[in-house]
C-alpha cells in the first residue's frame, strides 16, 4: 500500500495534467470538453485535501498552491469571456429591439407593394 505522501504525489501529477489541458481547451474555447476535465478533477481534489494533513504530504504545499493558482488563471480567463459575451447578447438584443420598432414601417410599405402588384396581376 502506497504512503499518503506517495498517494498525493500521483493525485497532484494527474490534477496538474487535468488543469493543463482545461487550460489548452478553455483557450480554444472547447467549454464543454473544458467541463469534462473539471468533472474529472473534482473527486481528485477531493481526495488530495483529505490527504492534506497527512505526514509529509504538507511538502508538496508549493506544487498545489502553483495548481491553484492556475485554476484561478483558469477562472478569471472564463469569467473574462462570460462579461465578454454576455455584453454582446446585449448589444446583439438592444438591435433586435430596434429593428422590431422599425420594422412595421417598412413592412407597411412592402405589404402595400405586394398589394398593388397582385391587383395589376
Amino acid at each position: 500500500m502506497d504512503t499518503p505522501l506517495k498517494t498525493a504525489t500521483r493525485l497532484l501529477l494527474a490534477l496538474e495534467d487535468l488543469v493543463s489541458r482545461e487550460s489548452v481547451l478553455l483557450r480554444s474555447t472547447n467549454y464543454l470538453e473544458a467541463v469534462t476535465i473539471q468533472e474529472r478533477a473534482g473527486p481528485l481534489f477531493r481526495e488530495l485535501a483529505r490527504l492534506a494533513d497527512q505526514p509529509g504530504v504538507s511538502a508538496l504545499k508549493p506544487r498545489v498552491d502553483a495548481l491553484v493558482e492556475r485554476r484561478m488563471e483558469s477562472w478569471h480567463y472564463i469569467d473574462a469571456n462570460l462579461a465578454r459575451m454576455q455584453g454582446e447578447l446585449a448589444r446583439i438584443n438592444e438591435a433586435r429591439a430596434r429593428l422590431s420598432r422599425i420594422a412595421p414601417a417598412y413592412g407597411a410599405r412592402l405589404n402595400k407593394g405586394r398589394a398593388r402588384l397582385n391587383a395589376a396581376a
